[in-house]
């Protein structure tokens, strides 16, 4: 009872954090252009958006596919699809509850063990950060003189002129340095002993074990090369539900592949912070970064974030809610049949 209540402030307390950075970011807006410009999106290029989502979420299945099969267990393509549109809904509740979710409903209607299903999605987890970060870095890299005056007009010239001298960057940069090397150094210590279960060493570690096996998962399996192919391309049709709805909004439509890519590392950073199907955080940084990068005036680029998360969020809910209740039927179903022989 305790841990539901614990889950429902959890789900609460996020909410309310994602819906007061809403609050923040319209605050002082013409929230009446807004809807004009909403009003006035052209939508076939919305549509198009929407189709290239449901595709990478399509790949993103057949590529879970391949982790499962390294396990020595087969399961369809289409039943995969199902657990991973689920667990996208489930992590509009929850954050990061999406993993456990498609697992249990994968498990239910494939008979596939759940903990086979959860060493398959860190694999995933794994790889989907290495390619984000590589995505990170190739965006510094070719907006690298363009990024750094964002980030000095932004951030570092407003801190040298509270602090009035050059001391505090250094500081700050020395604090950071100091936490890495301090974590480091109790990371390796606790290492080699038995942390407390439910500390914050164990944890660690456990998260640690998580991406150790799951290297050790892609390592071994086969046709490595279509495994990687299959992640570009899921990431190639994200970039297109971001760079498409360029096109929606006219103040938006000259922006380019450069564009593009900041857009979509900078947005994936957004979904990735703590509030369910990062409301609020995603706004902000995509209207940060839209303003203040590419010189789009407030209301337009606040059309734009709603355009582009209100695309992410309507997949997943109705692909989402469609899935679940196929997957829950099938389950019913698998309830009654003979079980088969595990591999």
């Amino acid at each position: 009872m305790k841990t539901r209540i614990r889950r429902y402030l959890r789900v609460f307390l996020s909410l309310s954090l994602g819906f007061l950075l809403l609050w923040l970011i319209t605050r002082g807006q013409d929230v009446e252009q807004i809807m004009l410009e909403l009003r006035g999106a052209r939508y076939r290029w919305i549509i198009a958006a929407i189709l290239f989502a449901l595709i990478s979420h399509y790949l993103r299945a057949i590529r879970w596919n391949m982790l499962i099969g390294t396990m020595g267990y087969q399961t369809k393509a289409s039943q995969t699809f199902y657990a991973v549109m689920t667990g996208y809904l489930a992590n509009l509740a929850l954050p990061r509850m999406g993993e456990v979710t498609r697992c249990i409903t994968l498990s239910k209607v494939s008979r596939t063990p759940f903990n086979a299903l959860a060493g398959t999605v860190l694999a995933e987890r794994v790889f989907d950060f290495i390619t984000l970060v590589a995505i990170v870095v190739v965006t510094l890299v070719a907006q690298f003189g363009f990024l750094r005056s964002f980030m000095n007009r932004l951030f570092w010239s407003p801190l040298i002129e509270r602090a009035g001298d050059h001391w505090l960057p250094a500081l700050a940069i020395l604090l950071a340095v100091a936490g890495l090397l301090t974590t480091g150094i109790l990371f390796l210590k606790h290492k080699s002993k038995r942390p407390r279960e439910g500390s914050f060493f164990y944890k660690l570690r456990r998260q640690y074990r998580g991406f150790a096996n799951g290297f050790r998962t892609i390592a071994t399996m086969r046709r490595k090369w279509w495994f990687v192919t299959l992640s570009v391309l899921i990431w190639a049709c994200y970039f297109m539900t971001v760079y498409l709805c360029f096109f929606a909004i006219s103040a938006t439509s000259h922006l380019g592949l450069q564009a593009g890519l900041t857009l979509l590392a900078v947005g994936s950073l957004g979904i990735l912070a703590p509030v369910p199907g990062g409301i609020g955080t995603y706004h902000f940084v995509t209207i940060i970064s839209l303003t203040e990068l590419y010189g789009i005036a407030s209301e337009p680029a606040t059309s734009y974030a709603y355009i582009t998360h209100a695309t992410q969020m309507l997949v997943n809910i109705v692909a989402g809610t469609i899935s679940w209740i196929i997957l829950s039927l099938q389950g019913k179903r698998a309830q009654h049949e003979p079980p088969e022989d595990s591999p």
